[in-house]
């Protein structure tokens, strides 16, 4: 997550301005400076409690999902279809075993074109395995690629109805096509043919995310049973799992009157201070300053920072022990 790695370096900066005998320079601050952090500091601390919280939501999701994905999509998400689109519970169901994904066919088959460039990624594939030959490009017929002039405009037709329920097209690609809904709690992914079948086995097929050799063919068996032709998929993007949304900080912030870097900044100035309340770890911050004159004033500063945070100490201490990972 980004605001943990952004805690452990201000940990690790405050470890270098006590190592170094306070000779960087050092932030001076006030009692208005401390009431204006609490409320930002509690709102990190929640934003970093509720991304955990989400974190481990996601993994439970991931790793032992049971049920009917779909029931459990409609439950959280606003699920819009496009006119034709059939749910695969069958498939769903076994597909989930390496996470929640919903997925629903259109009763087409592949066309020519399509199965011609799914086998012939499969023998490149194989040739980068394996060397020899490298395959030619496979020669298409005019009823091929009338084939698959049709599959584009239903593929387009598509997208007009996912774009139009909300969804934001994030890829449109030859072979993969990619959105997410407005409010960031879905991802849509609509592929030319069923990625699911057996037939598609590649090193990137999708049931590669499904831990257990038996629940992997079992999706397998589930999911070539389907239409070979365009799929939807639905699976939870990042705001699935959040409660709340993530912005209680920049708020604060705002409320405070602060900018991202000033609170930065008054933020690792108190990590310093509340380790400078350790007496051994002061002390051994004077025996490295000695008689420099810039060191001596950068350690009248920690001490006058020191003193306030003990002041403060019971609300201070519990909101910056929550901003260090555990």
């Amino acid at each position: 997550m980004t605001r943990r790695t952004r805690f452990f370096g201000v940990v690790a900066l405050a470890l270098v301005l006590a190592a170094d005998g306070g000779r960087a320079q050092e932030l001076p601050l006030t009692e208005a400076d401390i009431r204006r952090l609490i409320p930002a500091l509690r709102a990190e601390a929640a934003d970093l409690g509720a991304g955990q919280a989400s974190f481990d939501r996601k993994e439970v999701a991931r790793s032992s999902f049971s049920g009917d994905p779909l029931d459990w999509f409609r439950g959280r998400a606003k699920v819009d279809l496009p006119e034709g689109a059939r749910y695969e519970a069958r498939c769903s169901r076994a597909a989930s075993a390496g996470g929640p994904v919903a997925i629903f066919t259109f009763g087409r088959t592949i066309d020519c074109y399509e199965r011609t460039e799914r086998d012939r990624r499969q023998a490149v594939l194989r040739f980068n395995k394996e060397g020899g030959a490298l395959p030619p490009e496979p020669p298409m017929s005019q009823d091929c690629l009338n084939d698959h002039l049709q599959t584009t405009k239903f593929l387009e037709n598509v997208r007009q109805v996912l774009e139009e329920n909300g969804s934001a097209v994030v890829l449109w690609a030859e072979v993969d096509r990619e959105f997410v809904s407005a409010d960031g709690m879905l991802r849509t992914n609509l592929h030319a043919h069923n990625i699911y079948d057996r037939a598609n086995r590649l090193d990137d097929h999708p049931v590669i995310r499904i831990e257990s050799e038996q629940a992997r063919e079992a999706a397998l068996a589930a999911c070539s049973d389907m239409p070979s032709g365009p799929i939807l998929e639905f699976l939870p993007d990042d705001r699935f799992f959040e409660k709340e949304p993530f912005d209680s900080l920049d708020t604060a912030l705002r409320n405070a009157g602060l900018t991202a870097r000033e609170y930065e900044a008054m933020k690792e100035a108190l990590f310093l201070a509340q380790m400078d309340t350790q007496p051994e770890w002061f002390q051994a911050a004077e025996a490295v300053a000695g008689d420099d004159p810039a060191a001596l004033r950068a350690l009248k500063i920690r001490r006058a920072n020191a003193d306030l945070y003990r002041t403060f100490v019971a609300e201070l201490g519990p909101l910056l022990d929550a901003l260090v990972p555990r």
